[in-house]
C-alpha cells in the first residue's frame, strides 16, 4: 500500500520467490541481503528473496523506524508521541496501517503486513515496536478513561505502570471520590499486570 500511496514505482528486480517480508510470491524480486542494523533475523527467516515494494522499505528504514504513521490508501500521515491519542482514537473508517514505537529505533515496520485494518470497526490491530496488539477501541477507551482519572489526580505513572497503589493515593482517590470507588481503582489495578491493552492505554496518557 505505502508505495501506491505515495505514488512510487519501485525498481525491480529478476529474482522469483517469496518475499521473506511480506511473504507474498514475486518474480521481480531481490537477494535476501540486510544490513548489519537489521536484528530482527525472526521475522525474515522465512522467504528467498525482497520483493520491489518492501526493497524500497529496506533501502528507506531509517525514515520509517524513527516514526510513527498511519497509512491509508490516501495518505501517510506521520506523527510525534504527542499526537498519537489523537491520532489512535480518530482512526479512519476505510483500510488503513497503523505503527507506533517506543523506541525510536527497532525496524518494526517489517511486521506490517500483519497489522491490516478493514476499518475502525471492531477488533483494530495495532504495531508497537515488534510488539501488536489486537483490541477494539471501547476496551482501549475505557482504560484510557481510568487511566486519565488516575491521572488527574496525580497519581505517577510509575505506579500506573506496577499496578500497585500505596497508601497514600489510596486515600486521595477515596477523597476525591469514596471509599467504594478507590476500591474498585485498586482492584483494577491489580488485575491489569502483563495486559498489552492497558499498556497501550498508559502509553497514549500524555
Amino acid at each position: 500500500m505505502l508505495c501506491n500511496t505515495l505514488n512510487i514505482t519501485p525498481e525491480t528486480g529478476e529474482i522469483s520467490g517469496e518475499c521473506c517480508i511480506c511473504k507474498k510470491h514475486t518474480e521481480t524480486g531481490f537477494k535476501k541481503k540486510f544490513s548489519g542494523n537489521f536484528t530482527c533475523a525472526d521475522y525474515i527467516s522465512t522467504g528467498e528473496v525482497i520483493c520491489p515494494e518492501c526493497q524500497y522499505l529496506v533501502k528507506n528504514s531509517n525514515e520509517y523506524r524513527r516514526t510513527m504513521f498511519l497509512l491509508t490508501e490516501d495518505e501517510l500521515i506521520k506523527f510525534k508521541k504527542k499526537e498519537a491519542k489523537d491520532i489512535v482514537f480518530n482512526l479512519p473508517n476505510k483500510p488503513f496501517y497503523i505503527y507506533l514505537t517506543k523506541t525510536w529505533q527497532k525496524i518494526g515496520w517489517i511486521r506490517m503486513n500483519e497489522v491490516y485494518n478493514t476499518s475502525n470497526d471492531g477488533i483494530i490491530n495495532f504495531l508497537i515496536d515488534y510488539d501488536i496488539i489486537h483490541t477494539s477501541m471501547d476496551t482501549l477507551k475505557k482504560h484510557y478513561d481510568n487511566i486519565h482519572i488516575l491521572r488527574e489526580l496525580k497519581i505517577p505513572k510509575t505506579v500506573l505502570e506496577t499496578g500497585k497503589l500505596e497508601m497514600h493515593h489510596f486515600n486521595k482517590i477515596k477523597e476525591e471520590f469514596d471509599m467504594k470507588t478507590a476500591r474498585k481503582f485498586s482492584k483494577y489495578l491489580n488485575s491489569i499486570n502483563n495486559n498489552p491493552v492497558y499498556d497501550l492505554a498508559l502509553y497514549l496518557e500524555d
